[in-house]
């Protein structure tokens, strides 16, 4: 049989090159970073959902708002023209 060795497997003893080593450091610093790229573009996902969603309830409080005072002005201008209405009538 052949000797660990003739397989090409470093030895758990064996020094990693300086090249390879820098070059494993910089691959770390690198994943690391997609890592924490991801993990901001998720989070400005989110947080544009959350306004996507926001935004349409703000209009919707408004419509409904404004609807609700064109309803009492309404009512109030009826009132009025059913008075002058009786007033006329008299």
């Amino acid at each position: 049989m052949e000797s660990s060795s003739s397989l090409n497997v470093p030895s758990p003893s064996a020094e990693i090159p300086p090249g390879l080593e820098m070059l494993q450091k910089e691959h770390e610093e690198k994943t690391l970073k997609i890592k924490e790229l991801k993990k901001q573009i998720e989070w400005t996902k989110l947080r544009l959902d959350k306004k996507k969603t926001e935004i349409p309830k703000e209009k919707l409080e408004t419509f409904k708002a404004l609807t609700e005072k064109y309803d009492t002005m309404r009512e109030e201008y009826n009132a009025m023209l059913a008075e002058k209405t009786k007033e006329q009538n008299k």
